[in-house]
């Protein structure tokens, strides 16, 4: 391929980040690294199960590549599942939370990277999240919706930084959240 030349594709793009990660550093660095190693231990055995594709990584922030949005949806549900479980044992001397945000998209592959705006909405829904939880997009929602292990509610309709016009905005619901007593398609 030439220099000129763009490689695109569309993917579904997962983005994850620690909650408040600067203050647990500042509390304890040592048993937040090793914490946040065996979160990542757990974030890429579920990225295996469900052939996701980790192209990036930031300290706290993690992110992958999806075949299938229900793929991605299942990954991030599993995942904060399995942290919840890990953050009620006694054992867990850090008990790390994480924000997940899910979109579908073009993204431009360079290298083993991916670029654009398929992965800046991903990152931007992640920061929408609520501690534990998962946001995704209408594109994603779009195929998820009549899957009926996977439960979602639409939250809102945002603007998000660096888009002309507002994208609808859905939460994906564990079966551990006990906060919500229904779900809405």
């Amino acid at each position: 391929m030439s220099e000129e030349e763009i490689d695109r594709k569309i993917t579904v793009i997962f983005a994850t980040d620690v909650v408040g990660y600067s203050k647990h550093m500042e509390a304890n660095e040592s048993e937040t690294v090793k914490n946040l190693r065996a979160c990542e231990k757990l974030l890429r055995e579920a990225f295996d199960k469900h052939k996701g594709r980790l192209f990036n990584t930031g300290g706290d922030s993690f992110l992958a590549e999806f075949p299938s949005a229900v793929s991605a949806v299942e990954c991030a549900v599993e995942f904060q599942e399995t942290i919840k479980e890990r953050n009620a044992s006694d054992e867990t001397t850090v008990k790390l939370e994480f924000r997940i945000g899910i979109n579908s998209g073009d993204v431009i592959k360079e290298k083993d990277n991916l670029l654009g705006d398929g992965v800046n909405i991903a990152s931007r829904l992640e920061s929408l999240a609520d501690p534990g939880g998962i946001c995704v997009s209408e594109r994603v929602h779009e195929d998820i919706k009549n899957k009926p292990e996977i439960n979602a509610a639409f939250q809102d309709e945002q603007l998000l930084k660096g888009l002309d016009k507002a994208i609808k905005v859905y939460s994906v619901f564990t079966q551990m959240d006990t906060t919500r007593k229904y779900f809405i398609k």
